[in-house]
């Protein structure tokens, strides 16, 4: 009996910017999951957040201010 397996390989070209190249793979990413992009994205933001948290915590204990986000 065949496997069946879904699966996407992404390269990242880290010499290029990484914003661009995250979001292309989430933009792989979401169409496989119909209806529960929202979802996805939100649960993607916590993430996200909670590990800006991390960053900053880490920041403060070395004594550095904290740096304003990027785009």
């Amino acid at each position: 009996m065949p496997k069946i397996t879904h699966i996407i390989r992404a390269e990242i070209d880290l010499s290029q910017q990484p914003v661009q190249e995250l979001c292309d793979v989430i933009a792989a990413v979401l169409p496989a999951y119909r209806g529960m992009e929202k979802e996805i994205l939100i649960k993607l933001r916590e993430a996200i957040d909670g590990h800006l948290e991390v960053l900053k915590k880490e920041d403060e204990q070395r004594g550095k201010h904290p740096t304003a986000t990027r785009d």
